[in-house]
């Protein structure tokens, strides 16, 4: 996909920085309510386990959790986009046609623990027309 940015390496810094005691987790466990009210009811949901929790959990030398609290939330952001920037998606079906009938925007694809509160981007790229092929 052109215009992708992965930010896993980000993400490993900021856990690194909670695992060291450098960062406290309350500085990363911080979701917006309306990201949480978000990723609870349309945030797709994902096979990974939150790193804030699993952190916490082997801390305690406790089993790790196995749900699914952790949920990947879609939002759009462009001024071709218009009343519909800032826009939560809830589908692909959406997104691709957001994508047929905009000429460009930004997506960005962030993570949200509903257990912790943990958040952060996953990555970010670009779609519509001028993106496309």
């Amino acid at each position: 996909m052109r215009g992708r940015t992965d930010y896993r390496l980000a993400k490993r810094a900021v856990v690194r920085q909670v695992t060291i005691g450098a960062l406290p987790p309350a500085a990363v466990c911080d979701a917006h309510p309306e990201l949480l009210r978000a990723a609870r009811n349309i945030g797709q949901s994902t096979s990974r386990s939150c790193p804030i929790c699993r952190l916490a959990d082997d801390r305690a030398d406790v089993p790790t959790d196995e749900t699914n609290c952790l949920r990947l939330v879609t939002y759009v952001y462009g001024d071709d986009l218009r009343r519909l920037s800032g826009h939560v998606v809830w589908t692909r079906e959406e997104l691709d046609g957001l994508a047929a009938r905009h000429r460009s925007f930004t997506t960005y694809v962030v993570e949200c623990c509903l257990v912790c509160g943990w958040n952060h981007l996953v990555e970010s790229y670009l779609l519509g027309r001028a993106h496309a092929g």
